[in-house]
């Protein structure tokens, strides 16, 4: 078992040797710190943007294997960088920060093509977790819920992707706030999703965002 944990490791350090240039648009102040140390220590060079526009500048003419979105205002100027990396640079995956429970703009990155999606200030785990995924395979792919979600199970999860609250959710659906918080729990872990920003990424990647555009 060792000796196959550390044959993982050194591949994935000969991954990023190898695959070394990584964009990071730097917008978002509280959190840059923690990224650029992050950064620092992984075997990347890292090349720093301070605008969307002069990220996608960058991209038109110079190599880039990875872009780390840290927009200030990441449903707005964020979304502008990875529609428009997309667009210039296709094959570059882009991983994007967002803040902390902001359902919308994640469910928003995922869908325009986001590789990953972390809340900020991003956990030194998550993100070294993140750009490995995206330099190994561009985006993993999830796997199925561990069993199907019953009709109101949907119905719950629906509406967690609108934002409403527990007390909403028992409104419209007519039933108590025990039973909702129960029905959240049963697809949490039906969908192995450790937060909100975490169930958004896989019900992106599982076809379950029915109702957004």
């Amino acid at each position: 078992m060792r000796d196959r944990e550390g044959a993982g490791r050194r591949q994935e350090a000969d991954v990023r040797c190898s695959l070394t240039q990584v964009f990071y648009a730097d917008g978002e102040k509280r959190s840059t710190g923690i990224v650029r140390a992050i950064l620092g220590r992984l075997d990347v060079r890292v090349t720093p943007f301070r605008s969307a526009a002069e990220c996608l500048n960058g991209l038109r003419d110079r190599r880039c294997h990875l872009l780390i979105s840290n927009a200030r205002r990441p449903g707005i100027e964020g979304l502008e960088l990875l529609l428009g990396a997309r667009r210039i640079k296709p094959s570059v995956p882009v991983v994007v920060l967002v803040d902390h429970g902001d359902i919308e703009v994640a469910v928003r990155m995922m869908k325009a093509g986001a590789a990953d999606c972390l809340e900020r200030p991003p956990e030194s785990r998550l993100l070294v977790s993140a750009i490995d995924a995206a330099l190994w395979e561009t985006v993993r792919h999830d796997s199925l819920p561990k069993r199907p979600l019953s009709e109101v199970e949907q119905q719950v999860l629906d509406l967690m992707l609108q934002g409403c609250t527990t007390s909403e959710m028992a409104l419209q659906l007519h039933r108590s706030c025990r039973t909702i918080e129960v029905h959240r729990s049963h697809i949490m872990w039906k969908l192995d999703a450790d937060g909100i920003v975490d169930l958004v990424k896989k019900c992106a990647r599982l076809g379950l965002l029915r109702h957004w555009p």
